[in-house]
């Protein structure tokens, strides 16, 4: 590459490629010496070496139980976002009447802000004067409100559930794509051999779409892991810690505890299991591709 056609390339790439130095490169770079360094004197920030890493795992019940919380999180929204996702994407691309306005009503939840969702699936769950209690008890199917958002039990999968309202449509429009490019010559010729819906489910459409759906599992995955707003407006980690996630206890050792090194080892420990599952992710897509 000659000289001319290099000061070509940075007059166009230049002014992005510092812009995303300065929203990407400096704050990650910035948040990672904060980990080592003394957090408590914001003025000086000196270097601390992994004194931080050790306040942390010096307690280990502030890690073990949000680290449980948020595996279980993401895994079970990111699974059954990806099976309903599925099914729907491949409802609609089937010839069904009034299709479009199907896809238009599903694609509703994924546009609504997060924090309104939050908000609105509270007052659906509400003990006292909560929409879903309300049916139950008209339906007679309980005696008295449920405290869903109270329960250590419920509380988890509730949000859970509201997790995958949301997500769920956008692994639909992805896979939907991904179904619509696959040539319609395929499907001929499987029908034409006497190919089923199942072998034509494993031996077409699967190999169509698997790309695509590892894609959607990891962006919903890394979504997931550290997802802060629909937890802490839903149940703010309670009740007794049994909906607290790697996220909001990063916001609670910050603000509410004043721990700022931990606060900071923590954060830098996400991202970087974030990086190294997305690494193997990838390098899972792209070897799936290439075979």
């Amino acid at each position: 590459m000659n000289s001319r056609a290099l000061k070509e390339r940075m007059i166009f790439f230049g002014p992005l490629l510092a812009v995303l130095v300065g929203l990407l490169g400096f704050p990650i770079v910035f948040a990672l010496y904060a980990s080592f360094a003394n957090v408590d004197d914001l003025f000086s920030m000196a270097f601390a070496g992994l004194r931080n890493y050790e306040s942390l795992l010096s307690r280990p019940e502030t890690l073990v139980r949000p680290f449980v919380n948020t595996m279980r999180f993401a895994l079970a929204s990111v699974a059954i976002s990806l099976t309903i996702g599925f099914a729907a994407a491949l409802l609609l691309n089937s010839k069904l009447r009034g299709r479009r306005v199907f896809r238009s009503a599903l694609m509703f939840p994924w546009v609504i802000p997060t924090v309104l969702t939050a908000l609105m699936w509270r007052w659906v769950m509400d003990s006292n004067a909560g929409a879903f209690n309300g049916l139950l008890l008209q339906l007679g199917l309980i005696d008295e409100p449920v405290s869903w958002l109270g329960d250590p039990g419920l509380a988890p999968w509730i949000i859970i559930l509201a997790q995958v309202w949301r997500g769920f449509p956008f692994i639909m429009v992805m896979l939907l794509a991904a179904l619509q490019a696959i040539p319609e010559e395929l499907h001929e010729a499987a029908a034409v051999d006497g190919a089923g819906r199942l072998r034509r489910l494993r031996s077409i459409i699967w190999p169509g779409v698997r790309p695509i759906f590892i894609l959607v599992g990891t962006l919903e995955g890394l979504y997931a892991f550290r997802e802060f707003a629909m937890i802490d407006v839903l149940t703010g980690g309670g009740p007794a810690g049994a909906t607290e996630v790697l996220a909001t206890q990063v916001y609670r050792l910050f603000f509410q505890y004043q721990r700022f090194g931990d606060a900071m080892a923590l954060a830098a420990l996400m991202f970087v299991l974030a990086l190294v599952a997305t690494v193997l992710l990838m390098r899972l897509s792209a070897r799936d591709e290439e075979d």
